[in-house]
């Protein structure tokens, strides 16, 4: 349990670090109004924090830096949204209201707009799918290493799709993992079937019954995500590699290709509100120094969609999120185009 004035100097140090990119120090701290303490009582509470795993120590400087487990923890108790953010509201009005656009342009210049104001990828993706339920999955083994994956729907859709078996696999532990699925999907929407496998594949007995890796998940998401008609916008890799701390030539590869692989703009858009994923807690490999923040959004007529930020883990949580829940309540405007 963090006391009042740990939570404060919590939050002092991710603001701080967030505009800065320097590990945040107890001298920086004491200049804050809102922290009228002595350096040696900041100090101590750093120390506090960090031995409790919210803050890190770089070896370069005396300062701290958020850990993964700090963002989680200021993320769901101690943010507070940007007012400031609320200026360009009226900008996101004229593209929305502006009798010229298509639903084609108003999204185009939306996720452009996103991007500009941010400097991180941004994505919006619109399905006019209906919510059909999965009732089979099967899979028909073609040879040692191939097989077909065949989903079957309440509204009669037979989708198949070809895979290649991971090395290291044989067919029974796929059949088995298939069975398990299956069972645990059964009458589920499309639309829901990634965070259902994301959660049935973190289960111990998935893990303990047969060496279940992610490219198993990754095939097995690739292969609903074909039911899903869903139209992309997307743009601003380019200044997410402005970013400082995602600059290096392994972390750009890894993002580029999780970015091409499609599985990681899908999310569930039955969800209600913003949903944040820090680091580790991204679901597609090579996005692990990045943050994702989703919202989605319904329009009318079974169409449906979500606004998607990847930037930093040092993102300005602040104002994207009330930014984003702007532009998903003004998407309700499109029904009429």
């Amino acid at each position: 349990m963090l006391s009042d004035r740990q939570k404060l100097i919590l939050k002092a140090i991710i603001e701080e670090y967030v505009l800065s990119n320097e590990p945040v120090g107890s001298k920086v701290l004491t200049s804050k109004p809102f922290l009228d303490y002595s350096s040696a009582t900041i100090r101590y509470d750093m120390q506090s924090l960090e031995e409790d795993g919210y803050l890190e120590k770089t070896h370069t400087s005396s300062g701290r830096i958020p850990s993964e487990i700090g963002y989680r923890y200021y993320i769901d108790h101690l943010l507070t949204r940007d007012d400031e953010v609320s200026k360009y509201f009226s900008y996101i009005d004229e593209i929305f209201d502006n009798e010229n656009y298509t639903k084609e342009d108003i999204l185009k210049k939306i996720t452009d707009f996103l991007s500009e104001l941010t400097g991180y990828y941004s994505a919006i993706n619109l399905s006019s799918n209906d919510f059909a339920n999965v009732m089979k999955m099967e899979i028909v083994p073609l040879s040692h290493n191939e097989a077909v994956l065949l989903i079957v729907t309440n509204n009669g859709a037979v989708q198949s799709q070809k895979i290649s078996i991971p090395n290291g696999y044989n067919m029974d532990d796929l059949l088995r993992i298939i069975q398990m699925f299956d069972n645990a999907m059964y009458e589920h929407s499309i639309s829901e079937i990634r965070d259902i496998l994301s959660k049935e594949a973190a289960k111990p007995r998935i893990r303990q019954m047969v060496d279940f890796r992610d490219d198993i998940l990754n095939f097995m998401i690739k292969g609903f995500s074909r039911f899903l008609n869903i139209q992309t916008y997307e743009t601003g890799l380019s200044r997410l590699f402005n970013q400082p701390e995602l600059q290096d030539y392994q972390v750009m590869q890894n993002i580029i290709k999780a970015v091409d692989d499609d599985s990681v703009l899908r999310f569930n858009s039955q969800e209600v509100g913003i949903k944040v994923h820090i680091g580790a807690e991204n679901l597609c490999p090579g996005l692990e120094e990045c943050s994702i923040v989703s919202m989605p959004f319904f329009i009318g007529d079974g169409e449906y969609g979500t606004i998607v930020l990847i930037g930093p883990k040092r993102m300005n949580y602040r104002g994207v999120i009330p930014l984003l829940e702007y532009v998903a309540k003004s998407m309700d405007k499109l029904d009429k185009k």
